[in-house]
């Protein structure tokens, strides 16, 4: 994993690890996290008793991440997991996210899971000495088959509609301003969801949050990051791939092909929705972080705007003359292909 780093935070893993103060919002998580960087310390048996350096990893926006570096050259990542991103069901439930980041790490596609401190909650994971990345679509096209069809089944099913709804119900209970225009589209994205059942693939061990900066290339394509994992049409994968990515339509059918090894014209309509599907539900997500986060994971990062920015983009996708034939390819029954 890679990122900016902060002043290391340094001690001995039996000893009181105290956060060195420094300025900006690095030093706030090293102040924040003291505690619990104490007690992964002492609970993780490759961290326990040995000297250690704690560098914040920036990029993430549900929760907080450091590289962990020993004297003996050892590296790690702790992932310190933010309760509220569960309370408020923002995210899969922290059980589930960490049963399925251990089964996406056997897979080979995902970090390893070194220990799991579900009390803290934490995770310790493999430190993956790689590069994010946002090109080479065919080799990332295979890294999430290789995902799909590797990985343990996991534990949880993860559908985009039941976050969709569940973020819907916290809108209403608690009365968020949303972007402008936003769920008068949702009769639409209902459209859109009806279309994407008539021709569903059976569900598979699924990240659902392919992100830029949840793929990273260590000389093969690693996956990581898997707080809204679960088993899902595996068409998901793609097509949120494909929207983090801003992938063009040829863009889009290349990392279809890569998956199946041949076009597929229905599934590849159905990437395409559920892109769509994908960024209306996410800038839904981002109005529920921005109202109802008391300590934001990502500190300084605007959640109301990356809402809005969202939203531009999914508008632009509702209003643009391909949504109605890619309404019909996705839905079209076998007497019509």
């Amino acid at each position: 994993m890679t990122g900016a780093t902060s002043e290391p935070v340094t001690g001995m893993a039996s000893e009181p690890v105290t956060a060195i103060a420094g300025e900006g919002a690095a030093s706030t998580a090293d102040q924040r996290f003291a505690g619990q960087i104490e007690q992964v310390g002492a609970a993780a048996e490759v961290l326990r008793g040995r000297r250690l350096d704690w560098r914040q990893l920036f990029g993430g926006l549900a929760h907080v991440t450091y590289a962990v570096s020993t004297e003996a050259g050892d590296h790690y990542v702790v992932k310190f997991l933010t309760q509220e991103m569960d309370d408020f069901g923002l995210m899969i439930p922290i059980d589930d996210l960490i049963a399925n980041t251990v089964a996406a790490g056997e897979s080979g596609v995902g970090a390893r899971v070194v220990q799991a401190l579900p009390e803290i909650p934490a995770l310790v994971l493999e430190f993956i000495d790689g590069r994010t990345r946002a090109d080479y679509i065919p080799r990332i096209g295979r890294a999430i088959r290789d995902l799909h069809a590797k990985a343990p089944p996991m534990r949880n099913a993860t559908v985009i509609w039941k976050f969709l709804d569940d973020y819907l119900v916290l809108i209403d209970k608690h009365s968020l301003k949303c972007p402008p225009g936003i769920l008068g589209w949702l009769p639409t994205v209902r459209r859109i969801q009806t279309a994407l059942a008539v021709n569903a693939l059976p569900p598979v061990p699924s990240n659902n949050d392919l992100l830029a900066k949840n793929v990273m290339d260590d000389g093969r394509i690693r996956i990581i990051d898997y707080d809204f994992s679960g088993m899902n049409d595996p068409m998901f994968d793609v097509g949120d791939l494909a929207m983090e990515g801003d992938y063009d339509p040829d863009q889009i059918r290349v990392a279809c092909t890569a998956y199946f090894g041949v076009h597929d014209p229905v599934q590849y309509a159905r990437a395409s929705l559920f892109g769509i599907a994908a960024q209306y539900t996410w800038s839904l997500l981002f109005v529920g972080m921005d109202a109802l986060l008391t300590d934001s994971p990502a500190e300084g990062f605007d959640y109301w705007q990356e809402a809005s920015s969202r939203w531009d983009w999914t508008r632009a996708k509702l209003e643009d003359r391909s949504l109605e034939s890619l309404i019909a390819a996705a839905g079209a029954g076998p007497q019509s292909r």
